[in-house]
This record gives C-alpha cells, structure tokens and sequence, in this order.
C-alpha cells in the first residue's frame, strides 16, 4: 500500500491509460513530481537552464536546493543540483522513506 499518490501530469496534462481513466504515482514518483512541479511554479527552473556561466547560476542553484529541502519527506543535506550537458540540469535528492529520486530540468520544465 502507498503513503503517497498523486495524478500523473506529463506535459501539463494528466496522463490517460487506455480506458481513458487517470493514472497515479506513488511513493517516490509522486514526490518526484511534486519536486519538479515546486521548482517549475517558482520560474527558477528557466533561470538556471538560460543562464550561461553568469554568477546568476550559483544563486538559483542554492535557491533550488532551499526549495527542494523544505520538503518534509526530503532528508536533508541530501539534495544536489547537477548540470550534465549544457542546459541539462539535474536534481538529486534521498527521501527519508523510499531512497534517492532524480528529476531532470529541460527547456519545457521537469521531466
């Protein structure tokens, strides 16, 4: 049994299974999502994949992580902001019950 669901949002929009019936994350997806819908709603995710080498980078970085360790189910000290490409970030974090969650920031928000 999950501690936590959440509708699937991809896009924007809530995804369908076949029968045209919402689908759910639990657990460690939803939190993921939560994450990602948190730093999409702030702009800050935009901030930091537009900039190029500014010292806006290091800022947004620390206000991301802030963000993200406000979360009640992140534990803390845990959370990593980690460019892999040139405007492809990451967010790394270990929730204190299911284990580590990833979520990649791209031009169109998280994925």
């Amino acid at each position: 049994m999950s501690i936590y669901r959440d509708l699937h949002i991809n896009n924007g929009d809530v995804v369908l299974d076949v029968g045209q019936n919402p689908t759910y994350l639990t657990d460690r997806a939803a939190i993921a999502q939560d994450i990602a819908h948190a730093i999409l709603d702030t702009g800050l995710a935009h901030l930091l994949i537009s900039d190029r080498g500014t010292g806006v980078t290091a800022d947004t970085r620390i206000k991301l992580k802030l963000l993200v360790e406000d979360d009640i189910r992140i534990q803390p000290g845990t959370v990593r902001i980690e460019q892999q490409a040139s405007g492809q970030w990451w967010v790394f974090a270990d929730t204190i019950e299911f284990g580590p969650v990833a979520q990649q920031l791209t031009q169109t928000g998280a994925q």
